[in-house]
């Protein structure tokens, strides 16, 4: 019976028209159409009636207008892009109110497409693309901070590329809602405020401290990890699993993810300086990483390299005063004795193997680790000899006779045996102790008691381990290519009860010291990885302005 129905269609929704469209602003603005919006502003298409030129206007809706805080931000957004005065800037041309009270300001029309876009393509931008739209990057902030303006909500979503002649990545860099000048004296920004998108903000930012031009360079190395490698840096189900990996965790090298990423050493080592936790260790200005940049283009080693190189071949100091030192026998506690004369040795010998080679990416992927909180040690012997290679040729007689030719015995040549393999043996004081391989993803476990042997890991790849025994302090090592045969180890007693042993393992980077949800392995090439940033908290900006 219900086949005998008629078929009821419903009519297509109506588009509620905007009453501002068809509007003339002013005398001199005509409003065409909407481009998009935002949580406080729309954007619209507009035509100059006299210049017949194309524009944008930006109008902050009505009903916000009245916040006196919003619409002073909303000003200081057009002061500070046109007091940049930079061809990577989008220009603002005007400023003033509608009728009903709306504010709006006037800005140059970008016909182009998103950064955003160009990121979640199928496949990672190719490196010298890459390298082209940092330059542009560095260029447009550099100008903004040598104005004193910081942007610090930079992502692809607020990077526009255009065609400018024979160049089809023109950058124009946009949106400077929450950009903090310098010597403004209002409230707008107050301590312990969190402001930027989560994928893309500093550590700093996720803390709630101050920030400078650093916390921009910062941002600008998660959009270059992107874009060369198809992935945001850190990612997480939800809000807060972002910002604690902005904060405590270190990210995954390109070169390590699964499949393996084009990513030239040099591009990746400016990378992850930019990346760096510290801002002391981050680049101190968008010229002296456009200069890096700049390096790259003409096949030279980057500064980012041997800035690697001599921070982890200087000894590394514990906030209670103790060192990591590169010596054969090592232990923690007590007044370390200083060995600041070694550290120049090896940087200089370090330094001579860059020039004997003269491949700065040798140099990159043996030394280059990240900064690391954790103190690491390895001792930096000289590699043992290699074995000799036996005879593939084997005389084989009767029995009982060696190396000579029996009444029924034939030469035959032998497969010669495979190469013994050079073992690493880790003692301690006390005996027994345990000791766990550390992981970047998988975190600790649990691998065996001293004393604990280990294959001597292969050029350019290293494997960190944690000594550990309840009422002892916790001893991390690193162990190379050139890491002794023997590693001798004593640990000391913990002042402060630690237990040690696997009740006490933590996550590294983990200052608060409580455990946090451990991180997924990267997925394998079965499964691709997830391009740009998790579900539900992509786009979700920190702060009450948002375009």
């Amino acid at each position: 019976m219900s086949e005998n129905l008629p078929v009821m269609a419903l009519p297509d929704p109506v588009e509620q028209e905007d009453p501002l469209v068809g509007l003339t602003v002013d005398g001199r603005y005509l409003i065409e159409r909407k481009l998009g919006e935002g949580g406080m502003g729309v954007v619209y298409k507009i035509k100059h009636v006299v210049l017949q030129k194309d524009l944008a206007m930006k109008i902050l809706r009505a009903d916000v207008s009245k916040d006196q805080e919003i619409i002073t931000r909303f000003r200081q957004e057009a002061q500070s892009a046109s007091a940049i005065g930079s061809q990577h800037i989008i220009d603002i041309s005007d400023f003033g109110t509608l009728k009903d009270g709306s504010t709006y300001f006037v800005m140059e029309y970008l016909d182009g497409v998103e950064l955003s876009d160009v990121a979640e393509g199928e496949e990672p931008v190719p490196a010298e693309r890459v390298i082209a739209i940092a330059k542009q990057l560095c260029d447009a902030l550099g100008a903004a901070h040598d104005r004193g303006i910081v942007h610090r909500d930079m992502k692809p979503d607020n990077v526009f590329l255009v065609k400018r002649g024979n160049n089809a990545d023109f950058v124009k860099v946009l949106d400077f809602g929450i950009a903090k000048v310098g010597g403004a004296n209002s409230k707008l920004t107050k301590a312990g405020q969190v402001f930027g998108t989560p994928h893309y903000m500093s550590p700093e930012q996720c803390s709630g401290q101050s920030v400078d031009q650093r916390t921009d360079i910062y941002a600008v190395g998660v959009i270059l990890y992107e874009l060369a490698c198809g992935k945001v840096p850190f990612d997480a189900d939800n809000l807060m699993g972002i910002l604690t990996k902005h904060i405590y965790e270190q990210p995954i090298p390109p070169h390590q993810l699964p499949p393996p990423h084009d990513v030239p050493p040099g591009l990746e080592a400016v990378i992850l300086k930019a990346l760096a936790k510290s801002t002391d260790q981050r680049y101190q200005s968008m010229a002296e990483m456009r200069a890096d940049l700049d390096l790259i283009s003409e096949g030279a080693t980057p500064g980012a390299v041997l800035d690697a190189v001599k921070r982890n071949t200087t000894p590394l100091i514990r906030p209670d005063g103790t060192g990591a030192h590169s010596a054969m026998t090592m232990g923690i506690g007590g007044e370390a004795p200083a060995e600041a004369s070694k550290a120049p040795i090896i940087l200089g010998a370090v330094v001579g193997l860059v020039a004997l080679l003269g491949v700065g990416a040798a140099v990159y992927f043996l030394f280059l680790a990240g900064d690391d909180p954790t103190p690491i040690v390895e001792a930096q012997d000289p590699p043992p000899a290699p074995d000799p290679v036996p005879d593939p040729v084997a005389v084989e007689g009767t029995e009982g006779t060696e190396g000579t030719e029996g009444t029924e015995g034939t030469t035959e040549p032998t497969e010669a045996p495979p190469p013994a393999v050079a073992m690493i043996t880790v003692v301690s004081e006390p005996e027994g102790v345990e000791v766990w391989v550390v992981d970047p993803t998988a975190g600790e476990t649990l691998a065996g008691n001293t004393p604990f042997e280990l294959p001597r890991p292969p050029a350019g790849q290293f494997v960190n381990l944690v000594l550990k025994q309840p009422g002892f302090t916790e001893h991390p090592i690193r162990v190379g290519q050139f890491t002794s045969e023997q590693v001798s180890v004593t640990l000391h007693a913990s002042s402060g009860g630690s237990t040690g042993g696997r009740s006490s393992a933590r996550r590294r980077g983990n200052q608060t010291g409580t455990t946090t949800t451990p991180v997924t392995p990267p997925p394998t090439e079965e499964t691709p990885p997830a391009r740009r940033r998790g579900t539900g908290v992509g786009s979700e900006v920190l702060d009450p302005w948002a375009r």
